[in-house]
């Protein structure tokens, strides 16, 4: 029955399916990474989860999307997520994966930021705000998902994923 409530709370302002095929498939996307810094072959992936205020539920959904879709493992890594609001963005943390839930051009710019110091892939929930924002990758709808891969963001050299992913998605300039 809770379950029930929140997915409607969730309903009212996020595609549940959509956002269940994001985080489902752009962790593994972000794994493709071929620097992608690891301590230990089997190391935890570090994600967050960004999100504006009176977002923390739809946040809270995502880890509990993110723990229970992969048991708390992408591709032999255990995954340790956390939720931050836009507000609390700092670049004393690092991580692996940022994914963005909605938020203005300014907190995507932080989003940016914070990821810029520690070479961070990130990802966004509103594809249509892909672009000037400097996010890496997000997934929409259409027949079936498509990857989408901003330009401006691969233009600086800091990312090197596999061809066949440029073959796959769609860059965004």
């Amino acid at each position: 029955m809770v379950l029930t409530f929140s997915t409607l709370a969730l309903a009212a302002s996020y595609d549940p399916f959509l956002l269940r095929t994001q985080l489902n498939l752009l962790p593994k996307i972000a794994l493709l990474e071929k620097n992608l810094a690891f301590t230990k072959p089997k190391a935890p992936m570090k994600i967050l989860i960004a999100y504006d205020r009176g977002d923390e539920e739809t946040a809270s959904m995502c880890v509990k999307i993110l723990l229970g879709k992969s048991h708390g493992v992408i591709n032999g890594h255990p995954i340790q997520v956390t939720t931050l609001s836009f507000d609390q963005l700092d670049d004393s943390q690092s991580f692996h994966f940022i994914y963005a839930l909605k938020g203005s051009l300014s907190q995507l710019k932080k989003v940016h930021n914070t990821a810029s110091a520690a070479d961070t892939i990130t990802a966004l929930y509103d594809a249509d705000k892909l672009g000037d924002d400097g996010i890496l990758l997000s997934v929409q709808m259409e027949r079936s998902p498509v990857i989408l891969m901003n330009a401006k963001a691969m233009k600086d050299g800091r990312f090197s994923f596999p061809d066949i992913l440029f073959e796959m998605a769609r860059i965004v300039r």
